[in-house]
């Protein structure tokens, strides 16, 4: 709680918008317009800086590779017997349980046959965003300023996924992944196709077909927009409230010093409770942005096998001859 009292006397926009850090801009763009704070614009001018947001996320991408780096080498078998293949550590064992539910939970019931081989993108999309969620509740500009004494690291650390930036370029991505996967795998006049049930062979329908067509794409569109301003929307709302809660211990304090005691135990307190909140909404939210890109995919990609279970030479069907001849087998038993 220390960074969050020390952060209070200032307004709670300033815990959540991006600072530079670094005097000079790398360069200014004239954009136009006025202040655009979520996109780092004043003045009508786009000035670029190192951020701390972009700080952040370079160092959550930095993080995740080096701790699945080092997950993996647990994860993999060494030595001999059954013990050569158990995971070594409680630290790789909580993140190869995350991993597998993420597989089997999520991506597969949507994604069925194609999951092994888009599930590398599905993890890298969850343990990133995951990583800048929680990495943003850690103070690290005031643990620097306590540590140095200089106050410029005060604006150092932050959350990321709170920048309007990060979220659409990770939006894009899903929406390039959509794309890619559906045209892969069922082909670019099926997954045109896809977006016109009606179909362009009737000319009488083409009056109903290109509406649909557009409208299609455009709720396609909609869908990416969404998943970046539910990220980000989330995120700054959570660092904004338990600032604003916080400030509440300085107002009180200028009625009263004996006042702003009493309201900043009760604060504390609020503080605490309404961290470990948005400590399951980090989770909560990189799970939702998968989740969704998962369902995205699917509905472009694996349409083509909703009937693949009726089909005997199939995986899935095969797959389900083989349950139906193991519960003949075990019948004898049941009964």
């Amino acid at each position: 709680m220390p960074f969050l009292v020390a952060a209070a006397d200032h307004s709670p926009i300033t815990h959540v918008v991006p600072h530079p850090l670094h005097p000079e801009p790398i360069f200014d763009l004239h954009v136009g317009g006025g202040d655009i704070p979520a996109l780092n614009i004043y003045d009508g001018h786009y000035r670029f800086f190192i951020t701390n947001h972009l700080m952040m996320t370079a160092v959550a991408a930095i993080t995740v590779f080096i701790v699945f780096a080092y997950v993996a080498m647990r994860v993999r078998p060494k030595g001999e017997g059954l013990q050569a293949y158990k995971t070594k550590g409680r630290f790789s064992q909580l993140f190869e349980t995350m991993a597998a539910f993420i597989r089997d939970e999520v991506a597969r019931p949507n994604l069925g046959s194609l999951t092994d081989k888009y599930i590398y993108y599905i993890w890298t999309v969850f343990f990133f965003i995951l990583f800048c969620n929680v990495m943003g509740l850690i103070p690290i500009g005031y643990i620097l300023q306590s540590i140095t004494g200089d106050t410029h690291f005060s604006h150092w650390g932050g959350t990321a996924t709170g920048n309007l930036s990060l979220n659409v370029m990770l939006a894009l991505t899903s929406f390039a992944a959509i794309l890619f996967i559906g045209i892969r795998e069922t082909g670019a006049k099926a997954f045109f196709a896809h977006f016109n049930p009606v179909g362009w062979d009737d000319p009488k329908m083409l009056l109903i077909g290109i509406p649909l067509y557009v409208l299609e794409w455009v709720g396609l569109l909609i869908k990416s927009v969404v998943l970046a301003m539910r990220l980000f929307g989330t995120m700054m709302a959570g660092h904004l409230v338990i600032a604003a809660i916080v400030s509440l211990v300085f107002m009180a304090a200028k009625v009263s010093p004996m006042l702003g005691y009493g309201v900043e135990f009760s604060v504390i307190l609020g503080g605490i409770a309404l961290t470990l909140l948005e400590l399951f909404i980090c989770f909560l939210q990189a799970f939702i942005f998968t989740f969704l890109t998962v369902l995205f995919i699917s509905m472009t990609a694996t349409h083509h096998e909703d009937h693949e279970h009726d089909d005997p030479h199939s995986d899935a069907g095969r797959m389900d001859l083989d349950k139906i001849t193991d519960l003949k087998r075990l019948g004898p038993l049941v009964d």
